[in-house]
Order: structure tokens, then C-alpha cells, then sequence
């Protein structure tokens, strides 16, 4: 009997679909924090060294008009972290090496993600409350589509072929790649025609019973 079965690719097919349906309200949790925090994270992290450096000629810095951060580490630390880009209000001088510890940096300074913030360095108790509120939004949403993910798994590891998997959770279906669904919908075809009940017209039953029930 022709079906559709659960192979490992289809599997993984359909667990990037369902990877798919939380990329929008991921990108806009990325997104949502103050246009003014790439201006604040520079300000704080040369807080005691602005003055200096715009005195000094431009040709002794590089130029940024945005900057990254990787999130915080530290003892005083205790949420997940997300590398954000943020921009700056205008193009201004960045030194070729900035010393971690004089300008609230981790160890690590920087990492692939962006700068890599100390939170046990007292500059930034105020932008860490902000950044961990911002922090928590991306991970409920991970949460959940983690969570979503496990359960289509399950469902797919409990039957073998798509059929009974769709009538156990029809949602399931917009997660199936198009050739697949065309697939199942052949062998639906086939099987309904398939099915003959010698002398009696099916269709005409069928009209006859719908028009009842709407005159009744």
C-alpha cells in the first residue's frame, strides 16, 4: 500500500518549518530595545575617557558609527545573554585596544558576538536590568519553540506514516513540504477511487443526504 513515510528527511523537513514559524517573532524580540543603547554602551564603557580622546588628533583612533555587544558575564550575572548590533548617533573614535578592566569589560573583552560587558562592574547596574528584561523576552520565545519542536517530534515518532499523524494533529500539515503534500494527496485520490460499492452511486447518496439535511 502506498504512503508517506517518516523518513529522516522528511522528519528534518518538517522540524525547520516549525523552526520557521517563530523566526518572525524572533527577529522582532532582537530588535525591541531603545535606539539610545548603543549610544549609552559607549558612553559607559569610556565614561572616564571621552574627553581625551576628542582632544586628541582623529588620526591617532579608527571610527565606529555602531557597536556590539555579546551580554554580560560576571558573578553578579544571572540571565542568558544575546548578541545585539547596536548603532551609535554618529561616527566616533574607538581605540585599536580597549583594556578590559578599566573600561568594564570581561576578561574576554571581546568576543565573536561583540564586547563582552562585566556585570560586577557598578557602570552598568542600570543597563543590566534594561539588557536582562530585553534578554528574557528572545528566551520565552526560544522556550517555546523549543517546546513546539518536541512536541511535533513525538508526534512524528509515534507513527510511521504521515496519514494517521494528520489525523491525530491536522496543524501538522502546514509544517509538510509541498512535494510530500502532493504525495498524500495522490494516494487520497487513489484510495477514494478505489473504493466501489457495487450498483450504488456514492456521489448521488451523498448530494441527496446534504440536500436533507439543509431542507430539514
Amino acid at each position: 500500500m502506498a504512503t508517506v513515510r517518516f523518513s529522516d528527511e522528511l522528519k528534518t523537513s518538517i522540524i525547520t518549518n516549525a523552526r520557521e514559524l517563530f523566526k518572525d517573532r524572533l527577529v522582532k524580540a532582537q530588535e525591541d530595545h531603545p535606539d539610545t543603547w548603543g549610544q549609552t554602551v559607549y558612553d559607559l564603557v569610556f565614561k572616564h575617557h571621552k574627553s581625551a580622546m576628542v582632544s586628541l588628533p582623529s588620526s591617532y583612533f579608527g571610527t565606529l558609527d555602531s557597536l556590539s555587544i555579546a551580554g554580560f558575564t560576571g558573578t553578579d550575572w544571572h540571565g542568558n545573554n544575546h548578541s545585539i548590533n547596536l548603532q551609535l548617533t554618529s561616527r566616533l573614535p574607538i581605540p585599536n585596544t580597549v583594556d578590559a578592566d578599566i573600561h568594564g569589560l570581561a576578561k574576554e573583552g571581546r568576543t565573536y558576538g561583540g564586547w563582552q560587558l562585566n556585570a560586577d562592574d557598578p557602570r552598568w547596574d542600570t543597563f543590566k536590568v534594561e539588557y536582562k528584561k530585553y534578554s528574557s523576552g528572545g528566551d520565552k520565545i526560544q522556550d517555546e519553540r523549543t517546546a513546539f519542536q518536541e512536541g511535533v517530534t513525538k508526534i512524528m515518532n509515534t507513527y510511521t506514516t504521515l496519514a494517521p499523524a494528520l489525523k491525530a494533529w491536522p496543524p501538522l500539515w502546514d509544517l509538510v513540504p509541498h512535494d510530500k503534500q502532493q504525495r498524500h494527496k495522490e494516494i487520497v485520490e487513489r484510495k477514494k477511487k478505489e473504493v466501489v460499492v457495487e450498483g450504488v452511486d456514492l456521489a448521488s447518496m451523498t448530494a441527496a443526504s446534504t440536500l436533507a439535511k439543509f431542507t430539514n
